[in-house]
């Protein structure tokens, strides 16, 4: 599978989950309603309507996250890299020899997505372990800490 099909693949996983919350914000807003038909008449419904009011707004900032996700997603080339940035697809190796798949793009959230060689992760631009890798080259090694400790990864491939 070439880079410009994960590319879709994940703006569906982005739109489904935009869609989702959408749709949640349209529940959470039905139990908001305070108009002539319905009105708390006490101070635990009031609270009920109040909770509504803050979960709508978190949701509401979810999909603006989302779909600003979307259009930084449609500025990336999926083209080839030579360094590690936006829309880079990195294979690393741990100390051990294990080697893990990454797909840095914008709201990358850790998603699991079938790539050529397998499973790889999408992680966002801006997270630790591409924060740490901005910048090498294929044959590159960078120190990351991980579950509390110092661990060597060598870039295998960078496409």
């Amino acid at each position: 599978m070439d880079k410009p099909t994960l590319f879709q693949r994940f703006r569906q996983i982005l739109e489904e989950r935009l869609h989702a919350v959408e749709a949640s914000i349209a529940d959470t807003r039905a139990g908001m309603r305070v108009d002539g038909c319905f009105r708390p008449e006490n101070r635990g419904e009031r609270a009920a309507v109040t909770a509504q009011g803050y979960l709508a707004a978190g949701l509401n900032r979810r999909a603006a996250d989302i779909r600003t996700a979307l259009d930084l997603l449609g500025q990336v080339d999926p083209g080839p890299r030579d360094q590690v940035a936006a829309g880079a697809l990195v294979t690393l190796a741990d100390e051990h020899g294990q080697e893990r798949s990454y797909l840095l793009l914008p709201g990358g959230q850790g998603d699991p997505l079938a790539g050529p060689e397998g499973a790889l992760t999408v992680i966002s631009p801006s997270s630790p372990l591409a924060r740490a890798l901005r910048g090498r080259s294929e044959g590159d090694e960078a120190q990351l800490e991980q579950d509390g400790r110092r661990v060597s990864m060598e870039i295998v491939r960078l496409r």
